[in-house]
């Protein structure tokens, strides 16, 4: 190679590498971006026939091990009916409670619960159905597979003003003589 070309040669690579720092040098312009918006509290928890807000859901005492399917509410009590969320195959059973979208819009429901205290609570599931459903024979959708905090989405929508029933089903773990807790959000995403 002649000493012309190694010049020409020598000049073409550093123009090379100008250009790769260039290029790294405009890398460095760039920012990563994240945003995030919360789920919304404007989807309530009422009683199955006012709009009273409930404070608690009971599931009645029962044995370890075993599946409680009759919860009540603090509005409506467990007076009459008995088993007021009763899920017998062929029977018309009830909700435990109402939801109703107080929003300004059409809300996609979430539900989302603390984890069970004590450690008494193997698994919960849930149903949510348009209230004009007159019977609801399996509770399978899952809450929480072993009583740990969860937050699930029903994929269920709706729209401002309107209600849907939510049927709840406790499975009891095997740990016996005790009372445990737990905490029920229902949240709504646009």
């Amino acid at each position: 190679m002649h000493k012309k070309e190694k010049k020409i040669l020598a000049g073409v690579l550093i123009l090379a590498a100008m250009l790769i720092i260039s290029v790294a040098v405009f890398a460095s312009n760039e920012a990563t971006q994240q945003a995030s918006t919360s789920k919304v509290t404007t989807i309530t928890i009422v009683g199955k026939v006012d709009d009273t807000a409930v404070a608690t859901i009971t599931f009645p005492e029962a044995a370890p091990s075993s599946t409680v399917s009759n919860p009540y509410n603090s509005v409506d009590g467990s007076g009459d009916p008995p088993n007021k969320n009763q899920v017998v195959a062929g029977s018309n059973s009830e909700p435990v409670v109402r939801l109703k979208n107080t929003s300004g819009g059409t809300l996609y429901v979430w539900l989302s619960i603390t984890s069970w205290t004590n450690s008494i609570a193997a698994s919960e599931d849930y149903e949510l159905v348009a209230t004009t459903t007159t019977d609801v024979s399996v509770v399978d959708d899952m809450l929480s597979s072993d009583g740990n905090a969860n937050t699930v989405d029903t994929d269920i929508s709706m729209d401002t003003g309107t209600y849907k029933a939510l049927y709840l089903e406790l499975n009891l773990s095997s740990v016996a003589g005790k009372t445990g807790t737990s905490t029920l959000s229902v949240l709504g995403e646009s």
